[in-house]
């Protein structure tokens, strides 16, 4: 049986690192270029709402008894094939895993640009998996 506490409390906190993040990248486009501080810390929090999105995927899993997936993206796929999210979130939360990869590894590959831009996508991502987690 799923821990819903720990649900609950591990989706609390990805949400609100996730509003710390949007209110770094909602910024204009100029300040949020300037400051390197602040996309270093709109980045990192970034990373702990999929860090905490995996840890919550991990503990579903384990408390279902469900075969453990083979990677940290597998998790999504894993909860995807068990209906608890949709097989298009599943993707689009590996996709994240991988940018999560790229910020721990503090690879510059990460164009400021393009993570303001793509900001939006991500965080919506995130916030329907929390949504799907907390049904």
């Amino acid at each position: 049986m799923v821990r819903t506490e720990t649900v609950r409390r591990k989706c609390a906190k990805a949400a609100h690192r996730l509003d710390a993040a949007e209110q770094i990248f909602a910024r204009p486009a100029n300040e949020f270029l300037a400051d390197s501080a602040a996309r270093d810390l709109a980045s990192f929090y970034l990373f702990l709402a999929v860090q905490e999105c995996i840890d919550v995927a991990i503990h579903w899993i384990a408390d279902s008894g469900w075969a453990a997936p083979a990677d940290a993206g597998s998790t999504f796929d894993v909860l995807a094939g068990h209906g608890v999210i949709d097989q298009t979130l599943a993707d689009e939360m590996r996709g994240l895993v991988r940018v999560r990869n790229l910020i721990a590894r503090g690879y510059d590959s990460i164009d400021p640009n393009q993570m303001q831009d793509q900001a939006k996508s991500w965080v919506d991502s995130l916030r329907r998996m929390i949504q799907a987690c907390l049904r």
